[in-house]
């Protein structure tokens, strides 16, 4: 659902947490998702942990 929502356009604001683990299969966030940055202005934090958040903001 999130994939369709930004593909259309309609989110704003997006944070999303990267654990630097392998949780299994399911459907991939980014797939088809190609070229999005470039509507967004992007941060990026590590946290200690070594989680990467990334904040998509227009």
């Amino acid at each position: 659902m999130v994939r369709d929502y930004l593909k259309a356009g309609l989110v704003d604001r997006l944070h999303v947490a990267i654990a630097p683990i392998l949780l299994g299969r399911g459907i991939r966030l980014w797939d088809e998702l190609r070229g999005l940055e470039a509507g967004y202005t992007v941060k990026a934090e590590t946290a200690e942990s070594g989680i990467v958040h990334l904040t998509f903001q227009r």
